[in-house]
């Protein structure tokens, strides 16, 4: 999966690795896998970290070149936010690969789970991310 297209999604609270994988299929229609749940009929392959501060579940979800038209980050992340009904905080490459401010920061979004979006700044922890106030 070196090459594959991937996304990060950081969600406010813990969620199980295997709940984020059935409503991910659900949001999807595709067959998901993770190191600790395989599914050989696995289309998306799913990472899942905990941290102990900010933010405090991390996901990275990667999927085959051949469907980079058709997986939309963006849609997961809200979607994905109002299935599992916890923010989620991710960064604006999911729209723009190139998204960076003037000063060269990435551009951050907290996505409800209501579906509204807002443009955030973070703040980077010693064990985690989170939103700065």
């Amino acid at each position: 999966m070196n090459d594959s297209p991937f996304i990060n999604l950081y969600l406010r609270d813990k969620k199980s690795e295997q709940e984020v994988l059935s409503k991910l299929e659900h949001i999807t229609g595709l067959k998901a896998d993770s190191i600790n749940f395989p599914n050989k009929d696995g289309i998306l392959h799913v990472s899942h970290m905990d941290f102990s501060q900010g933010f405090k579940t991390e996901i990275s979800i990667y999927w085959p070149i051949n469907l980079n038209n058709i997986v939309n980050g963006y849609h997961i992340a809200k979607e994905l936010s109002c299935a599992l009904n916890v923010p989620i905080l991710f960064d604006a490459s999911l729209f723009d690969s190139n998204a960076a401010t003037i000063d060269g920061d990435d551009i951050w979004f907290l996505t409800m789970s209501n579906r509204q979006l807002e443009q955030v700044n973070i703040e980077i922890l010693e064990d985690g991310v989170d939103v700065l106030t």
